[in-house]
């Protein structure tokens, strides 16, 4: 889990960007659309939800491929450990 600082509380946790950071900017463009764009409330509602999912599906997808190449580099390194002691 993240520190309120938005650091990981740990060494083995992938940092993320934090859900919050995705909502303001969901509402900012929501904002946006509707002062200069002209949109409904109901199109607002749209592009907030559509926005808040693509940032968070965008976060996903680099947490797991971080985590993947950090997996990938402790194995390699105790793959090496294991092939010095021989």
């Amino acid at each position: 889990m993240t520190s309120p600082s938005g650091s990981a509380s740990s060494k083995n946790e992938v940092k993320t960007l934090p859900f919050a950071v995705g909502f303001v900017v969901a509402f900012g463009t929501g904002y946006v659309c509707g002062e200069f764009f002209g949109f409904p409330w109901w199109q607002r509602l749209i592009t907030v939800v559509v926005v808040v999912m693509a940032l968070e599906g965008a976060n996903q997808a680099v947490g797991r491929a971080r985590a993947r190449k950090k997996a990938l580099r402790e194995a390699g390194s105790e793959a090496d450990q294991r092939s010095s002691r021989s």
